[in-house]
């Protein structure tokens, strides 16, 4: 949905005003989006259609597209807190985050493997890593290339101003396993193949490619996965749900590993599909060319 132009924007809004202004500024510009960009209004569309299918709802013929403009209401929120919190300390988290189970990552953390953390475009996965960062945590996030030279460095300054170190896909895996032999932590999407290192699976009742990067890194390198979500709640304050670690030790291989983390995606994508950002057709550009 969001080229170049809306980050600006987005950028000027959430630093130039308070919070509860730049918000609905920016819900009136997604609500622009919602009423003019037709392609991402569908794709939206279909990809909630897809999930609430996969949860048996058959959905009132005006919930689709109240929540469909929802999603645009929700990313124009994204956007807004992506600019305005660059800098976050534990002060911050304090303020706004509320951490269920963070013992789990403490414990995974202490174990001196390294963790893989899985996480989806869901919530704001971005500020996520910037809260992981602010309680001390060492984060490498891997990141696709956006396809702008210009939006690719004004998102990396973004990053980089809250601690997190940023590697793109595609760089060695081997520098992903340092990081990993290191205790660091190594943060990956796993609802999106940029990648091409991918396995077929079925998702919400579709095959699709997920990649599989994250359960082959925990294998290779002994890594607990970590599976954690940064949601956003109804006061505009965020939950972050830590999910319990997957030994690779203790799990049945590559395969195995990669399922459970795909149902724990299908999890929280359908307990609030209006929090996941994806504007295009997800079954269909994502989709399985096998019958």
């Amino acid at each position: 949905m969001a080229g170049y132009l809306a980050y600006r924007i987005a950028a000027l809004i959430a630093r130039g005003l308070p919070r509860r202004q730049a918000y609905w500024v920016g819900l009136r510009i997604a609500d622009a989006y919602y009423a003019f960009d037709a392609p991402a209004r569908r794709a939206v569309e279909s990809n909630l259609r897809q999930v609430l299918a996969w949860r048996g709802v058959n959905p009132a013929r005006d919930a689709l597209p109240g929540l469909t403009r929802k999603t645009f209401q929700y990313f124009g929120k994204y956007l807004v807190d992506f600019f305005r919190l660059a800098h976050l300390d534990r002060a911050d988290v304090e303020r706004l985050v509320s951490i269920e189970r963070p013992e789990r990552l403490a414990a995974a953390y202490r174990r001196g493997r390294g963790v893989v953390l899985v996480t989806a475009h869901l919530g704001n996965w971005e500020l996520g890593g910037a809260v992981l960062c602010a309680l001390g945590y060492t984060v490498h996030a891997v990141v696709a290339p956006a396809r702008l030279p210009r939006l690719e460095r004004l998102l990396r300054r973004q990053r980089e101003r809250r601690g997190m170190r940023v590697v793109q896909v595609g760089r060695s895996a081997r520098s992903l396993l340092r990081r990993l032999q290191a205790g660091d932590c190594v943060a990956l999407l796993a609802d999106r193949d940029f990648s091409h290192e991918h396995l077929e699976t079925a998702f919400f009742g579709r095959t699709v490619r997920l990649p599989r990067g994250p359960a082959w890194l925990a294998h290779r390198a002994g890594a607990p996965v970590v599976p954690l979500f940064l949601l956003r709640q109804e006061d505009d304050t965020y939950l972050l749900r830590v999910h319990e670690p997957i030994d690779p030790a203790e799990d049945g291989g590559i395969a195995s590993t990669h399922a459970r983390i795909r149902d724990i995606l299908q999890q929280e994508i359908a307990a609030c599909p209006h929090q996941w950002f994806v504007f295009h057709d997800f079954w269909k550009s994502e989709g399985s060319a096998a019958p």
